[in-house]
């Protein structure tokens, strides 16, 4: 029989808690200079943290450290403590899917009973381990089901970790939670399988929380400076967006997994400050490709704020290839342009 593999969907929503907090932060680790899966044309320097070789951890952190430093949002710093907070919800996570018997449960399904709940939202959870409450949370769900006798060449935990964060970087409020402006940032995982004869089901889940705990322990971009993700030098970035595998769903009229969009494009200024795109456009070549710029006026989920600005493609853009984006508008009234290529993936 023919193996039957589902690929990543990121499927939860993304929480920033406010209020201030207690707790303590791990120092910042040495630098060691790497090159991530996602960006594998440019090489910066990021910090060395802790995970275990080979782990899920390790590649979220890895992923999600380069598109920082190299777009200009600003390294991290691990943080056990979110780690500790991140890992657990993970658990719980696959605890409680396993014990539904579906595919797929939204983090917010509240099972006290659970030996791994520790806590409703992304904050309870943070100061359940001593962290504080200035937290942003993104997590991506991911099952494998199959016939062991077929198994397919599953993925090893890097790579999942490198793919989750890598998805949860092609959204628009996942992507929020990933530059969101704390300094320290946990990673959690978990997998566990359940069997029925020959079928097996493997449940991965893959979070991570950024937070700060004070304003000395946010990532300022500076007064008047612009960062964008992608930005030059991002390359395998998706070339298909769904927002329907988003919730929640910053584009409520698609609903169906056929109903596709282009790579979201990031803007984002310091809180504080005004962003305006009063123009934005992307080509490859002689063709251009449409968009829809969603900013804190149209955003139907009232997420965004005004230092913010997506521009999002109109339909899925060619897999491989360079594509050229220019922005202008301007930052509390003084204007601004942008211009720089990025290249999709497969």
């Amino acid at each position: 029989m023919l193996a039957k593999f589902f690929l990543p969907l990121a499927l939860t929503l993304l929480l920033a808690a406010c209020g201030g907090g207690g707790g303590s932060s791990s120092p910042a680790p040495s630098s060691s200079s790497t090159t991530s899966a996602n960006l594998p044309s440019v090489s910066v320097v990021i910090a060395a943290a802790t995970y275990a070789a080979n782990s899920a951890e390790l590649g979220g952190w890895t992923t999600l450290q380069q598109a920082r430093v190299l777009c200009g949002f600003g390294a991290l710093r691990q943080n056990v403590r979110l780690d500790a907070a991140a890992q657990a919800h993970a658990r719980y996570l696959t605890s409680i899917s396993l014990a539904a018997g579906s595919a797929i449960l939204s983090h917010y399904e509240t099972v006290n009973a659970d030996p791994f709940f520790t806590g409703y939202a992304p904050a309870d959870r943070a100061q359940r381990q001593g962290y504080g409450t200035q937290v942003a949370e993104i997590l991506a769900s991911t099952v494998w089901t199959y016939d062991v006798r077929s198994p397919p060449a599953l993925p090893s935990l890097e790579q999942r970790g490198s793919a989750s964060m890598l998805g949860l970087l092609n959204t628009v409020y996942h992507l929020m939670g990933a530059m969101f402006d704390g300094a320290d940032v946990g990673f959690g995982a978990d997998i566990q399988t359940a069997s029925d004869g020959t079928n097996r089901r493997q449940e991965y889940r893959f979070g991570s929380l950024n937070g700060y705990q004070g304003e000395s322990q946010r990532v300022k971009l500076g007064t008047g400076n612009l960062a964008t993700y992608p930005c030059e030098g991002s390359s395998n970035i998706p070339s298909t967006f769904i927002p329907a595998n988003e919730s929640p769903n910053p584009f409520p009229a698609l609903t169906s997994a056929s109903q596709t969009m282009g790579p979201p494009i990031y803007l984002k200024v310091d809180a504080g400050q005004v962003l305006t795109l009063t123009s934005g456009s992307l080509s490859a070549g002689s063709v251009s490709v449409p968009t829809t710029m969603l900013t804190q006026a149209n955003d139907p989920q009232r997420k965004l704020q005004a230092n913010e600005v997506f521009l999002v493609p109109n339909s899925a853009l060619s897999a491989n290839t360079s594509y050229q984006i220019n922005l202008s508008g301007s930052i509390d009234g003084k204007v601004f342009s942008r211009s720089f290529t990025m290249s999709t993936g497969q």
